[in-house]
């Protein structure tokens, strides 16, 4: 699409007239995380994409978007599912969109509004802006049971936010801050039952507060030489560690959070983080802390903070 377009209350899918049923995958049948791409009948189905030189916006509001995308194994050229190379100040917003190949794709995009939206089992990512989107608002939507991850921003994104969602039960993680997304904030979202719940890798100079994190494998993670991230007043509970900071993650500031019932460890600064990590003010119940720095804790302060909760 170059133009304009504007979707409202409508239903918008693939069909196969031979077996009157939507066009699907073997992935519709089988849970996609036990699938590899290459073992895909990556049947072509249809699919929305707006060019990067569009002179207008693609709105899409009240409506269900499903069982569309595909990506052929010879290239990725947009047919994923919902696609914006262009459309800067596009609205989407109280959709439901399910068993796409990708939910949301864009590349090089601004000031995109994604509200109150129901997300779920599409093969790959729920919300993937991707390559340079910036000033997009990614909020209020429940999004869960995708074959990657939840929400990824991934390679130069900046001044993205991402608040008030709820996200679960991916087979990658909730969200997730990727390959130098920047400047961007992360708040008010409940994450659950994920293996990361909250993921930065390689990414700087962003804020995650104000989350509650709940049955992780790790509830946030920092690795890949990630930055100067300020996190803060997030609560973390039942997950096997808290905090993972691994990879030459460094200058991060970790502070006043609320660690419960870790099985592993509270806090956990691996011995190839890098320099800089504080760690300040962090209430931990039923958890224990070892870090770079000071090594084991001892019987006596494991029990302590077992018992009654301890700051560090």
């Amino acid at each position: 699409m170059y133009g304009g377009l504007k979707i409202d209350s409508v239903k918008i899918t693939s069909w196969n007239h031979a077996q009157n049923d939507y066009v699907k995958f073997e992935y519709d049948i089988l849970p996609s995380r036990e699938l590899e791409k290459s073992d895909i009948n990556m049947i072509p189905r249809p699919y929305l994409r707006i060019y990067g030189d569009a002179t207008g916006t693609m709105d899409i509001t009240n409506s269900e978007l499903a069982y569309l995308g595909y990506e052929p194994k010879e290239d990725n050229l947009g047919r994923s599912g919902l696609n914006y190379y262009g459309g800067n100040g596009s609205i989407i917003r109280g959709n439901h969109i399910h068993h796409d190949n990708w939910g949301f794709y864009s590349s090089g995009v601004k000031n995109i509004a994604i509200e109150n939206n129901h997300v779920h089992h599409n093969y790959m990512y729920g919300f993937d802006p991707h390559t340079a989107t910036h000033d997009m608002v990614i909020r209020n939507n429940t999004v869960h049971d995708h074959g990657a991850m939840g929400i990824i921003c991934s390679l130069d994104c900046y001044n993205i936010t991402i608040e008030d969602n709820e996200v679960y039960n991916s087979a990658g993680s909730g969200i997730m801050l990727s390959r130098n997304m920047h400047d961007s904030i992360v708040r008010n979202n409940y994450v659950h039952n994920e293996e990361q719940c909250i993921f930065a890798s390689a990414s700087h100079n962003n804020e995650i507060y104000n989350n509650n994190v709940e049955n992780c494998g790790n509830g946030i993670y920092l690795r890949s030489e990630s930055s100067n991230n300020n996190i803060y007043n997030n609560t973390i509970k039942d997950t096997e560690n808290g905090f993972l900071v691994n990879t030459g993650a460094s200058d991060n500031r970790i502070h006043s959070n609320t660690i419960i019932n870790a099985t592993e460890l509270g806090i956990s600064n691996e011995e190839d983080a890098g320099d800089g990590n504080t760690f300040t003010d962090n209430t931990l119940i039923n958890a224990t802390l070892i870090s770079q720095d000071e090594g084991e804790a001892d019987e006596e302060e494991e029990e302590e903070e077992e018992d009654e909760g301890e700051e560090t």
